[in-house]
């Protein structure tokens, strides 16, 4: 694959549990650009949500920049957070990967997390009560969202409004990996 024409401040989106940090992590090392977690921003310790108005600061502070990556998804674009991403993005990046690759390696992550206890942002892990009992566990979100966020990435790619994007598709795990290996590597430092 040839390296694809990128800007400077990317989101990477799709479904939970495709691999939207995995591949903004990667691209941030690649530029040597700051990366943002969404996660880390809406969710504060003991995973209570951050109160509105606390996140759309963060989400100015951490997107003030001219260089980063950001994992999440913004398709409803009702949230102020919403359209303040798509108005300072450059690149969308969205990992579109089949429904069963995408919940085969979140089951995945998610065991693992659970075993190991791996710390996440504020402290927070994955338990095995959260990940698997729960009405609010990631896999069930997953499982419950995926197709809407099908049709949200779809409009959002097929709006002419947003032609000005650069927008990339990647719909199985071999194209994302060729995409990051691609990625020229920066020379200099973060930004």
């Amino acid at each position: 694959m040839d390296s694809p024409r990128i800007g400077r401040r990317i989101a990477v989106v799709g479904t939970s549990g495709s691999g939207k940090s995995f591949v903004a992590r990667a691209l941030a090392d690649r530029l040597g650009v700051r990366y943002i977690s969404n996660d880390a921003i809406i969710w504060g310790p003991n995973w209570t949500p951050s109160p509105p108005e606390t996140r759309l600061e963060r989400f100015r502070a951490a997107m003030a920049g001219d260089s980063w990556t950001f994992d999440g998804n913004f398709a409803s674009l009702r949230d102020p957070e919403d359209r303040l991403t798509l108005a300072r993005i450059d690149t969308l990046v969205w990992i579109d990967l089949p429904r069963a690759a995408v919940h085969w390696q979140l089951l995945k992550r998610t065991v693992r997390r659970s075993w190991t206890k791996e710390p996440l942002w504020h402290g927070n892990r994955e338990s095995w009560r959260l990940s698997f009992l729960s009405r609010d566990s990631v896999l069930w979100w997953s499982i419950k969202t995926y197709a809407l966020r099908r049709r949200q990435w779809s409009a959002v790619f097929a709006n002419p409004a947003l032609a000005h994007l650069i927008r990339l598709r990647l719909t199985s795990r071999r194209e994302v990996d060729q995409f990051i290996a691609s990625i020229p590597a920066a020379e200099s430092g973060r930004n």
